[in-house]
């Protein structure tokens, strides 16, 4: 980036500094400061922020409060007839900081391999700001749609290779019982195609992403599945779901539902 050094004139020499000049002229000294220029600086200036989800989902909580979640495949066994499979991974995130401008999370992974045994754990610590630049995000603009493929932790990888999908998403109540609490939760459910041009495997396949949430949860999820169902017969299993789940909550008390 090329730079002009001007005099200083009413304080606007920083601004000429960065200033590009689409005719590629030095900005005159005696331009930085009329009206028009200065609106135009201000606006760019004046970026557009919005609440990050992440943090607005910790927002009403209390340092120390912790969620757990556990993640798991399900085969099926017979007709209709799913059977849960061991852990896959433990997932825990806990409240350590929060203040009107961000939000300090510590993240603890205890990771198993295909048999269930464990592996080493992992654990870091992320900072979350309250607010971001929606213009330079590039999920600000996301159908819910294309939001649910990605939003909270994965179980596993089913979702690798689907189409965007601008369907019908449906949506319902229900009620979920954890530990002894009933929580009431919004759920969503979209489905699915695969783009065979990549997955060729996939043909005729379709997966089916559910997600229950509540305010009343950190993060707000409460529960994920994605179920993947293919032909019989073909390349790839008939039916296998991933579940991602709350396990355990401390710290705090989700309202009960009505």
């Amino acid at each position: 980036m090329r730079q002009t050094g001007i005099a200083l004139v009413g304080g606007c020499v920083l601004s000429v500094l960065l200033l590009y000049v689409p005719s590629h002229r030095a900005l005159a000294a005696g331009d930085c400061c009329r009206p028009e220029a200065t609106a135009k600086i201000a606006a760019k200036a004046a970026v557009a922020l919005i609440d990050y989800p992440e943090y607005l989902a910790w927002k009403n909580f209390r340092p120390g409060a912790k969620v757990v979640y556990a993640a798991r495949y399900w085969n099926l066994a017979g007709p209709n007839n799913f059977v849960a499979g061991p852990i896959t991974s433990l997932n825990a995130y806990q409240l350590r900081d929060i203040n009107a401008e961000s939000l300090r999370l510590w993240f603890s992974q205890a990771p198993t391999d295909r048999y269930g045994r464990p592996m080493p754990p992992n654990e870091w610590e992320e900072t979350i700001a309250a607010q971001y630049d929606s213009t330079v995000s590039p999920s600000a603009n996301q159908s819910r749609s294309a939001q649910l493929l990605t939003i909270f932790h994965q179980a596993g990888n089913l979702a690798m290779g689907v189409r965007p999908n601008t369907g019908l998403i449906e949506t319902g109540k229900d009620t979920i019982e954890v530990n002894g609490e009933r929580i009431a939760t919004h759920w969503e459910s979209a489905t699915y195609e695969y783009d065979t041009s990549v997955w060729p495997t996939f043909r005729n396949c379709r997966l089916v992403i559910k997600l229950w949430t509540s305010d009343a949860v950190p993060t707000g999820l409460v529960r994920k599945t994605e179920e993947r169902t293919c032909p019989l017969g073909g390349d790839q299993l008939a039916r296998v779901m991933v579940e991602t789940y709350l396990q355990s909550f401390e710290g705090f008390t989700p309202a009960a539902s009505q």
